[in-house]
């Protein structure tokens, strides 16, 4: 239910009750007939009653599972009024910068918003209304939430403001919960293989002779597709020595470590193996999110771009406050 609905209300519900006090008998109580609803805000030109703000707050309270009697509570009840009245006030600011402008949200814009939400949680019509409904929320009501969240958010847009998130930021908590930013390496990589094949000395320095001349002949200008598919015998040879793309834990312990310190397009000095000695050369590197990581990552990401809005609706907020009359008197 938003302002206006309340204050509509409101209205009805005074000129009864002043239609029943005007009827009361003479010598009526005091208690009886002085049923007061008294101004607790006032924004700009607009009021906020206390039966506004009541009225608010045990809705407030039905959504979140709470027992409404928690008012019965004088500091409760202080508590919880001053922090609906806050969010109140918000709202009123809101809607009424967007008034200023012509801005508003339609029925249609807030129908496509809550179809969408349906659609991604897998729901039918029927089932999304039962849903609101064990919010403690009848479904026009919750329209009117959905409308003002994205009149919210519409007006922080169109004041600039954006709230971004950086990778780095997820990764900075990420390691903090985590240990370590949920990230990999990956390397496109190929290779010229010589291999070594007996155990004698001079076999094992011809080989390694034999890598070197090719390495050789590529830092002269002959392409590495050229020398490992005349030469290489090792696999890929017959796609110019590619091998693939590989993460941590793919490779050779000793291919592994020379690969990864390589930067695109840099040649090994010959690196021996149990297979013989590779003339290494990475042609691309990239650094991702490791796929067990992505669901944690996201929901990081998620935690951050909502403190970032947050952040952003407060400094919104503060300049609507600062440009405007608010008497709060509650």
């Amino acid at each position: 239910m938003n302002l206006l609905t309340l204050r509509r209300a409101a209205l009805v519900v005074l000129v009864a009750l002043a239609s029943v006090a005007l009827t009361l008998p003479v010598g009526a109580s005091t208690a009886q007939a002085a049923i007061i609803d008294r101004v607790v805000a006032q924004v700009n030109d607009e009021i906020i009653t206390l039966y506004e703000l009541e009225t608010e707050a045990r809705t407030f309270l039905v959504q979140q599972g709470r027992n409404t009697r928690v008012l019965d509570d004088p500091q409760r009840r202080q508590e919880i009024l001053g922090e609906v009245l806050e969010d109140l006030v918000d709202r009123l600011l809101i809607n009424q910068a967007a008034a200023e402008i012509g801005e508003q949200v339609t029925d249609a814009e807030v129908d496509q918003w809550m179809s969408a939400l349906r659609q991604q949680q897998g729901l039918s019509q029927e089932q999304f209304m039962q849903m609101v409904a064990q919010y403690g929320i009848d479904f026009e009501t919750y329209k009117e939430v959905v409308r003002d969240n994205l009149l919210r958010m519409r007006m922080v847009n169109l004041s600039g403001r954006p709230a971004t998130v950086a990778d780095a930021e997820i990764d900075s908590v990420y390691r903090r919960r985590f240990g370590s930013a949920g990230k990999e390496r990956f390397i496109t990589v190929r290779h010229i293989l010589v291999p070594v094949e007996g155990r004698e000395a001079s076999v094992e320095e011809a080989a390694r002779e034999r890598a070197l001349e090719l390495r050789g002949m590529v830092e002269s200008g002959t392409s590495f597709e050229e020398v490992a598919s005349e030469h290489s015998q090792g696999p890929g040879a017959d796609k110019g020595g590619l091998l693939g793309e590989f993460r941590r834990g793919q490779l050779e312990s000793s291919f592994e470590q020379a690969a990864f310190e390589l930067e695109p397009g840099e040649l090994s000095q010959p690196v021996r193996t149990p297979f013989g000695y590779h003339v290494i050369e990475v042609l691309e590197s990239e650094e991702r999110v490791a796929d067990s990581a992505q669901q944690r990552r996201a929901q990081i990401r998620a935690e951050l771009q909502e403190q970032a809005m947050n952040r952003v609706v407060e400094t919104y907020l503060q300049t609507l406050r600062a440009k405007a009359f608010v008497d709060v008197r509650y």
